[in-house]
């Protein structure tokens, strides 16, 4: 009786064999994929389920169905990168024989920007050193308002004198210089007509300096007020009783439009260019005592609005006005992003940037002395204005999508008439 109970309780203690319980555990596993290699709908995988292939058929099978899954994956994620990247805008030309567009825009800038009275009140300051202000006003006024000025006139001891340092040179000149849209005299301040209508004209801070420009959509978004001072200037009293147009439109019915940008004395430079878009430097007419006189057309493209807001720019391959990714400029175009990418090219080279450029960013770039304008820049003018060349002779891309809504301004003829 006791050696009953004895062997009894052995064989209740002895423990399961550790085999036979890893099986159990997997056998749910083992059924599942037998399951599925049998019945799958995913072509091939069938064949490993079958009992009567050989091994070395299966593992062909895993490799051919390793491989169809690889080219359907990539093939996947190449469509949808197709769908993030690939260009689908949808535009439409307009020109005018048929439709109502744009006339193109005009940037004028007039070689003497310093103004004499305003220069003589800042002199008052530095009495005792006036003899040299004097000479400082003709040197400083015509090479420090100039992209890439020569400053071999200005002597160092000037400028050090006076304390100036370079991130006030714009500031400075900014001061200095008489708004001429805003002369109290309306026969002589800087104004846009079309017969007696009025065209809105506004001081802009440009890679020429300061400039104006009329017949513009992003004038009022790059005056010198807005980008100096980071907000857009007074409302011009001089319009408030006038028919005032952002932009003058005209078609083939309505004949002959025209306007005429006028009130500017003196030597200037002249770059015609899109409304939708800023001037390009590297685009730019000789100086000239005489008027300029254009006969052009334009050609627009455009989109919907509603467009902008189902797509992205990737999908797009352009950007709209607000869609800007700039730092230094809180409106985006074409135009604009080369300027920045200038500014880059400047401070990757020289280690600062030109005044002329706006510095509104936390933290302010440095701005570049006279003596680093002199003898960095013009070896790299190519760089600068054309984007290849330099010292390695290469090409840079400065990534700029172009503009969802643009124009491109055709110049028929010419002709500099005298005042």
């Amino acid at each position: 009786m006791d050696d009953q109970t004895e062997n009894k309780k052995s064989s209740i203690n002895k423990p399961i064999n550790q085999p036979s319980r890893i099986r159990g555990i997997l056998r749910p596993v083992e059924i599942f994929f037998d399951v599925f290699f049998s019945h799958g709908a995913l072509h091939g995988i069938t064949y490993l389920g079958k009992a009567l292939l050989h091994l070395v058929e299966k593992v062909l099978w895993v490799v051919l169905i390793v491989i169809s899954l690889y080219f359907c994956v990539t093939l996947s994620l190449e469509s949808w990168e197709r769908f993030l990247t690939k260009s689908t805008v949808v535009a439409i030309e307009k020109d005018h024989y048929y439709w109502n567009i744009s006339l193109p825009s005009l940037t004028i800038c007039p070689m003497e920007r310093i103004d004499r009275e305003l220069f003589d009140q800042f002199a008052a300051c530095f009495t005792t050193h006036l003899p040299s202000l004097v000479h400082f006003n003709f040197h400083f006024k015509c090479k420090i308002t100039e992209p890439g000025f020569d400053s071999s006139g200005i002597p160092q001891r000037i400028l050090s004198m006076l304390r100036i340092a370079p991130k006030d040179y714009m500031i400075l000149i900014a001061n200095l210089t008489q708004d001429l849209t805003r002369r109290d005299d309306h026969e002589l301040r800087v104004r846009s007509q079309n017969n007696l209508e009025y065209i809105r004209s506004d001081q802009t801070l440009t890679e020429y300096g300061i400039c104006y420009t009329t017949n513009s959509f992003i004038a009022r978004n790059l005056t010198t007020s807005q980008l100096l001072k980071g907000h857009p200037p007074d409302e011009n009293e001089f319009y408030r009783n006038q028919k005032l147009h952002d932009v003058r439109y005209g078609n083939l019915f309505d004949g002959d439009v025209t306007y005429s940008f006028i009130g500017f004395n003196g030597a200037i430079s002249v770059f015609y260019h899109s409304p939708y878009d800023t001037i390009n430097i590297a685009r730019y007419l000789p100086y000239s005592m005489e008027a300029y006189e254009f006969e052009a057309y334009s050609i627009e493209s455009v989109t919907s609005e509603d467009f902008r807001e189902h797509t992205t720019v990737s999908q797009r391959g352009c950007r709209f006005f607000p869609e800007s990714n700039l730092t230094h400029f809180n409106i985006y175009t074409k135009g604009i992003c080369l300027q920045e990418c200038r500014l880059k090219i400047a401070f990757e080279n020289c280690g600062c940037i030109p005044h002329f450029y706006p510095n509104n960013v936390k933290p302010p770039k440095p701005v570049c002395h006279y003596r680093t304008l002199k003898l960095c820049f013009p070896p790299l003018k190519e760089l600068f204005l054309e984007f290849r060349g330099g010292p390695n002779h290469d090409s840079i891309n400065c990534y700029c999508e172009q503009n969802c809504v643009d124009s491109k301004v055709i110049i028929e003829r010419t002709q500099k008439n005298k005042h």
